[in-house]
């Protein structure tokens, strides 16, 4: 029988993902400044090392213990004190016949009802947004089971303030308070009704220039532009009970059946005009309308088949393109829309079922872009002058690619995709391919480090960021041979939506329960934390007869990096943050 090794490093990550998995985070970075590693997840055995494992192995200790107990005491006709590794060991007290009775009759009833989660089960929307792997912040059963009425450990509020933490003479490091963004929060009204308000937010989304502009859309023909005030302490909501009010523009015509749903939202970089899809229209269709900052309608494209899986703007902001479903399901449909000419311009891929594989794409150049899906990585060309889209090149993929996200960097002029088996992929102009290990399953969200003027590529480093279901969000320089993240950033859960601040200092994240923002430059402790309220309008709505119905999330900043908009299902949060 071989044994485990057991070293410092072992133990001290025990202890660590402990902390983590209690939400002791200060004390995690204390720990991890002591022990001298700046990434914990980065070595060897982590990856294997499943959730609560310091528990679980102390627990097995004891019981080993307890059996050597029970053998040695065999052996000794010695009445003697039993003692463990906390002290005497006081038997346990056998219930009195009636209450025998009384448990015998509650038992049945308490597996009719197990203690309810903290939050909803995982799962897999739209790629997945689940939490099959990632750390889970609940109290460990053995809190709950054997101190319900105790506190077996401290809460953070007794914890001693964070001490300056050393790593060496010249390098004090000051650890700041993380800000509270609970009472910094307005809650919008989606309804004129709110009592009867089944909406779910499907999409948020702010003006890429103006911060007082906020689109929204979902379901329940949800789609309005909000005018909102500029950022005020007094303000803010008490409660997610008692939404505000705030002036909004309806794009849809007042006539519209409340049966239409909104499956893309996509403004344009220059924050002039906003495209919408949405179905079904009378005819059964979908169709794709875009609307001025004001609210007028420009153009509309229709009778496309249902649903519009994907919206992208060129970088002139002269065409969009939309991937939809064709042919009865049975393939797969590309068009580019041209706003000032009304035309619009398709390629058909007859074979490509949306259903099974989703497909994603990015805009390269004015007139190229790049589509992923499975093992699918290929460019096409768009002559808007000839009306015709072309395939113009394809990667050099691998039989286990499994590609769902793409997106470009017109900085280093690379294009990244991110797979559902956790890996991330950068391809350069030239087709060179360099694969980073970045996640244990599925990678939800993927983005480049927004470069504002005079900020520009100065050649070392360039910065992308991934998260996934495993409750992690890596940082990585594209530019560095070292296929090593920068930074790792550990949240409890599945994170299910990333977003960079329009100046690229700040990165939240967003898991089912939690929206959490970091400085880029310093990830060991977030600068802010907004938590999510169990309330109802948070849960997804449900009739009589629905199954468990699945989490949606959208997470946006305004333009000037002060707000963030989070949507999940039937609430739409402004969050006031205050660099």
């Amino acid at each position: 029988m071989a044994k485990e090794p057991l070293d410092s490093d072992r133990v001290n990550y025990l202890i660590w993902r402990y902390l983590i998995e209690s939400d002791y985070r200060e004390t995690a970075v204390r720990l991890q400044k002591e022990w001298n590693k700046e990434d914990p997840q980065q070595l060897p055995f982590a990856n294997h090392v499943e959730n609560h494992s310091l528990v679980a192995m102390l627990n097995s200790g004891l019981l080993y213990s307890a059996q050597h107990r029970e053998a040695t005491k065999n052996h000794d006709d010695g009445a003697q004190v039993e003692s463990g590794f906390f002290g005497p060991l006081v038997p346990s007290s056998h219930p009195a016949p009636d209450q025998d009775i009384e448990n015998a009759r509650k038992r049945p009833i308490d597996l009719e009802h197990p203690q309810n989660q903290s939050g909803p089960p995982g799962k897999k929307a739209r790629l997945s947004n689940g939490y099959e792997n990632g750390f889970d912040a609940t109290p460990m059963d053995i809190d709950e089971e054997q101190n319900a009425d105790e506190n077996a450990y401290p809460s953070p509020e007794q914890l001693p303030s964070p001490a300056v933490a050393t790593n060496g003479p010249e390098q004090g490091t000051q650890m700041e308070k993380t800000d509270d963004l609970s009472q910094r929060t307005n809650f919008l009204e989606l309804s004129e009704d709110p009592s009867t308000n089944n909406t779910v937010v499907l999409h948020c989304e702010f003006n890429p220039r103006n911060p007082m502009i906020l689109a929204a859309a979902g379901t329940d023909a949800l789609a309005r532009l909000w005018t909102l005030s500029s950022p005020k302490p007094d303000t803010c909501s008490d409660s997610p009970e008692k939404p505000v009010s705030a002036d909004f523009t309806p794009l849809l015509d007042s006539n519209t059946p409340s049966s239409i749903t909104i499956t893309s939202l996509s403004w344009s970089s220059d924050g002039s005009t906003i495209a919408l899809a949405s179905e079904p229209t009378d005819e059964g269709t979908a169709k794709i309308e875009f609307y001025a900052i004001d609210g007028l309608l420009i153009h509309s494209f229709s009778a496309f088949d249902s649903p519009v899986v994907c919206l992208r703007w060129n970088p002139s902001n002269t065409a969009c393109l939309a991937i939809s479903p064709q042919d009865e399901l049975r393939g797969c449909l590309f068009t580019v829309m041209c706003l000032a000419s009304g035309e619009r311009v398709t390629f058909s891929l007859p074979n490509h079922v949306l259903h099974d594989q989703y497909l994603d794409a990015a805009w390269i150049t004015d007139d190229e872009f790049a589509v992923c899906g499975g093992t699918i990585l290929r460019t096409f060309s768009y002559f808007q002058g000839e009306k015709k889209i072309s395939p113009l090149r394809a990667f050099d993929t691998r039989p286990e690619d499994t590609f769902s996200k793409v997106i470009y960097d017109s900085h280093s002029h690379r294009l990244a995709t991110a797979s559902e088996s956790g890996t991330v992929d950068v391809f350069t102009a030239e087709g060179q391919r360099q694969t980073f290990n970045a996640h244990q399953s599925l990678i939800t969200c993927l983005s480049w480090q927004p470069l504002k003027a005079p900020r520009q590529l100065d050649g070392s480093e360039r910065l992308l960021v991934s998260a996934g279901d495993d409750g992690a969000i890596s940082i990585w320089n594209v530019l560095s041979p070292d296929a090593k993240p920068k930074a790792s950033i550990t949240m409890n859960s599945a994170v299910v939506a990333l977003s960079f601040s329009p100046d690229g200092a700040f990165i939240a994240g967003g898991t089912n329960q939690q929206v959490m923002i970091w400085d880029v430059t310093e990830t060991n402790l977030p600068r802010a934390i907004w938590t999510r309220v169990r309330e109802a309008g948070w849960e997804t709505p449900q009739s009589h007869d629905s199954g468990t119905e699945e989490d949606q999330f959208s997470l946006s900043w305004d333009a000037n990096g002060e707000r963030l908009a989070y949507g999940v299902n039937s609430r739409l949060a402004v969050i006031d943050f205050r660099p």
